[in-house]
């Protein structure tokens, strides 16, 4: 691995729902530069949609979130955090479910009112 791509992307927008598709194009982007496979940017996209969604989900007008992506041997791993006091880090049964399909660690947590994730996809080896 290059020093360029172990350099982490760091992505910062406005924590509004519609902006929830940058966080997943570049999900895409760095899974894609790293060699995953379709299905795996697929999951990932999926996985970051789902935890993005709970950071923004409620934030004021003016808050932000940010989302650091690095790749780390066969990993991606997904950081993000917002301020916003209205979030829940207990997710839904369905969210939890989906996120235990596509990912192969997460964690969501609050602490004031800053929430955060974490997740880690894995590169797995594709058949040929």
């Amino acid at each position: 691995m290059t020093d360029a791509e172990s350099r982490p992307v760091r992505l910062t927008f406005p924590a509004e729902a519609r902006n929830l598709r940058i966080a997943r194009l570049t999900a895409a982007g760095v899974a894609g530069e790293a060699g995953f496979s379709l299905d795996a940017i697929e999951d990932l996209r999926v996985a970051v949609d789902e935890l993005c969604a709970v950071l923004v989900d409620g934030a004021g007008p003016d808050a932000d979130a940010t989302v650091t992506y690095r790749v780390v041997g066969d990993q991606v791993v997904v950081e993000g955090e917002c301020q916003n006091g209205a979030a829940d880090a207990d997710l839904h049964s369905v969210a939890r479910e989906l996120l235990k399909m596509t990912t192969d660690d997460y964690t969501v947590a609050k602490a004031g009112d800053r929430v955060s994730f974490r997740m880690v996809k894995q590169r797995h080896a594709t058949s040929v």
